[in-house]
């Protein structure tokens, strides 16, 4: 967008949120940083896949009840609500003029809504529907940037949402914006007090402020950047700007493609009851010339992409106004499948070209895909998905989503015609090619790896928090595991890290539920008690052992920064400057003595700080990479190994040469990996000649073990 065109965006934003002709632009100097409160939003019960339903904003603007409860009957009329559009959100504009009462309570526009936003909500859930609401996380300033907003008022606000039996929140950052509020702390103020509540409701956060507004602001307020925070504070997160403005307007089909784009960065941040939020559906908006928006073609691919990446589905356009074809794609029951897929896993895209994307989404089951062939150009293509690229193998069944039909088993690869701004959207069925051998089981997080001479022990967390272990050799692994719970209510948070020693020794170490450091031992006999070692991490732990004089662990500190805790002491490892540490380090000591550590920041590059022999540490030096997930480390003779997951869920890896003065080698792809096979990082260790050793988690949480 030009920033002509950004403040329009914002002026006919602020008219349906107000639902008031005079208006004030928005001007927001850079906000200040800040940590956000610990306390999380307990969402998993409400929304287990992706929530569905229909928001006011682009369709109505500062609607009235009647309107609101016209739709609502249509919803159900329709099938629309079947189908699991079953939320009925208001936007801005059900508030008054002045929003609050004398005692501070907020009061629904008495013209707008003349039963009031209880009887509305009552009469609502007897149709079948839940009901969202709609507020800003800044202070109200009398109308200049926000209708209404709940700083100063946030529990007693979510109380009243409680009281009123609504289901989900909407919380904007209008008046954010403008007060330079940092996002993460408002947002995770608001949250907390959500969950006070005690009434489970869904929460949005809907911080829209990106480069496109034209209005200066640091990282920390940029939308792209809420997958940082938007996780453990809500259900969902937006993840760039508005994808249009509030009345229909020629040219929205390149703002699809851009909060697509944006929605597409962080796919490793989405998980079950935690959703990145691209903006809502705007199928077919008639203009005022009578022509619509986007065309049928262009909506259907908003619709599938959205679905492909397990992204809300509300829909903001008037479901009154749209086509039955429309309508038939909006419900077609296997596009929706996809978006409703339990694992909760965010499709990515595995290839690219000048024409355009194929993106490929691991669903439930084994060997199943969902790959969408999408045509950026303005003609029909021919398009062509490897089936390699998608993590299949062997004879692959493909069916058609959008045709609801089956178009044969194919090997290799299939090719179909896309239409202009359209897609192919397939379930392909094979033989998954993840590397190595299954162990028999799953594991809730990242596993750990102990190697001693042919003999492997694994760790891993269990879905009820505790951990295991289980041991194997030369590839065979024993079908029972030792459970060794937990030092705290016998959980562990996050994953395990260990180490071995002479004589059959095993160090494993662990996160707390109270976030502090502990270890347990076994001495090649017996596992001994939980040693508690102090600390307060922010993160799972990584450990290394340094030859005789014991072993350091290293985890992400409260500050953003890298702890360590050793024999010695706790001591602070900092941060690149500017930056702060995302997920939990690595570490690993080269055959010279040096100490590495790798982090990934929150610009999602690797960076690395090293620790000569005497013990004086470097700076921080940038590895660079894109990465999608935390670093792993293992020295294996004179090289040290470094593996990342990218943003495609593909394996990427550089090698440290520790003789003459020490040098990395260029990032590379590791193409025995195809996109999808690896979730999270790896755990590694040193094989007997030298070889790296992993085990990892594929589809689904289920741990293999290979060799690198």
């Amino acid at each position: 967008m030009t920033s002509s065109r950004a403040g329009t965006v914002r002026a006919r934003r602020l008219a349906a949120v107000l639902g008031a002709a005079a208006l004030v632009a928005v001007t927001a100097p850079a906000a200040q940083v800040s940590a956000a409160p610990r306390a999380a939003h307990r969402s998993h019960a409400v929304a287990a896949t992706p929530y569905m339903g229909w928001n006011t904003y682009y369709g109505l603007g500062a609607p009235t009840e009647q309107q609101v409860e016209s739709v609502a009957r249509y919803l159900v009329k329709s099938g629309l609500s079947k189908a699991g559009y079953d939320i009925v959100w208001l936007d801005g504009g059900w508030q008054a003029d002045t929003p609050r009462d004398a005692s501070g309570r907020l009061v629904a526009n008495p013209e707008r809504f003349p039963s009031g936003i209880p009887a509305l909500v009552d009469r609502l859930h007897r149709l079948g529907l839940r009901v969202g609401i709609y507020t800003d996380a800044g202070d109200y300033d009398g109308g200049k940037s926000c209708g209404l907003g709940s700083r100063g008022h946030y529990r007693q606000d979510a109380r009243q949402f409680a009281d009123w039996k609504v289901d989900a929140v909407k919380v904007d950052f209008l008046c954010g914006i403008s007060e330079k509020l940092d996002p993460a702390t408002a947002f995770g103020e608001f949250s907390a007090a959500v969950a006070a509540t005690g009434r489970p409701m869904l929460l949005n956060l809907c911080n829209p402020l990106t480069d496109d507004w034209g209005v200066p602001h640091t990282p920390a307020q940029d939308a792209h950047n809420s997958y940082a925070f938007g996780p453990r504070l809500a259900t969902s997160w937006r993840t760039g700007t508005d994808i249009a403005f509030g009345t229909p307007t020629a040219g929205e089909w390149a703002d699809v493609l851009r909060n697509m784009d944006a929605n597409a960065q962080h796919p490793e941040a989405q998980s079950p009851g935690h959703y990145g939020d691209p903006d809502y559906l705007i199928p077919m908006r008639t203009m005022p010339d009578g022509s619509y928006e986007l065309s049928q073609e262009e909506s259907t691919t908003q619709l599938v992409m959205w679905a492909e990446m397990a992204s809300p589905l509300v829909i903001g356009s008037d479901p009154r106004t749209l086509t039955k074809p429309m309508l038939a794609a909006l419900t077609n029951p296997e596009i929706l499948a996809v978006d409703q897929d339990p694992l909760d896993i965010q499709g990515v895209r595995v290839a690219t070209d000048a024409t355009g994307d194929t993106y490929s989404k691991v669903l439930s089951g084994t060997g199943k895909r969902a790959v969408v062939l999408l045509n950026r150009s303005d003609t029909a293509q021919r398009r062509t998905v490897t089936f390699a690229d998608t993590g299949l193998g062997g004879h692959v069944a493909v069916r058609d989503l959008r045709a609801r039909a089956d178009r044969g088993t194919h090997t290799g690869s299939y090719t179909v015609t896309v239409p202009a701004h359209g897609t192919a959207f397939l379930t392909l069925s094979g033989t998954d090619a993840a590397p190595g051998t299954p162990l028999g089981t799953t594991s809730a997080d990242d596993p750990a790896l102990v190697a001693d001479g042919a003999r492997l022990t694994a760790f891993t967390r269990g879905r009820d928090g505790s951990l295991r272990v289980r041991s194997g050799r030369d590839g065979s692994w024993r079908t029972g595991a030792t459970g060794l719970g937990g030092p705290t209510q016998g959980r562990i948070k996050g994953a395990p890290a260990a180490y071995g020693s002479a004589g059959g020794r095993i160090d494993v170490f662990v996160r707390g539920t109270d976030d502090a450091a502990y270890r347990r031992t076994y001495d090649g006999h017996r596992w001994g008690r939980w040693q508690r070692l102090g600390g307060r991490l922010a993160s799972a732990p990584s450990a290394v052992r340094r030859g005789s004089g014991g072993g350091t662990l290293f985890a992400a500190a409260p500050d953003g920064g890298v702890l360590s805790l050793g024999e010695d002491g706790t001591h602070s490892v900092g941060a690149p400057t500017g930056l702060t540490v995302t997920g939990r380090p690595a570490a690993a000591v080269d055959s010279a003595g040096r100490l590495h550590v790798a982090v990934r920041t929150n610009d999602d590059a690797v960076w690395e700080r090293v620790r000569d022999a005497s013990g004086t540490w470097s700076a921080w030096t940038s590895l660079g990479g894109t990465v999608g997930g935390a670093p792993a480390l293992v020295a294996t003779g004179d090289s040290v190994r470094l593996y990342a997951r990218a943003a495609d869920y593909t394996l990427w890896q550089r090698t440290y040469t520790a003789t003459g003065g020490g040098a990395w080698s260029d990032w590379s792809k590791n193409t025995a990996w195809p996109s999808g096979a690896l979730d999270g990082a790896l755990g590694t260790a040193a094989g007997p000649g030298g070889e790296v050793l992993a085990v990892y988690r594929s589809v689904a949480g289920r741990v293999r073990e290979t060799m690198l």
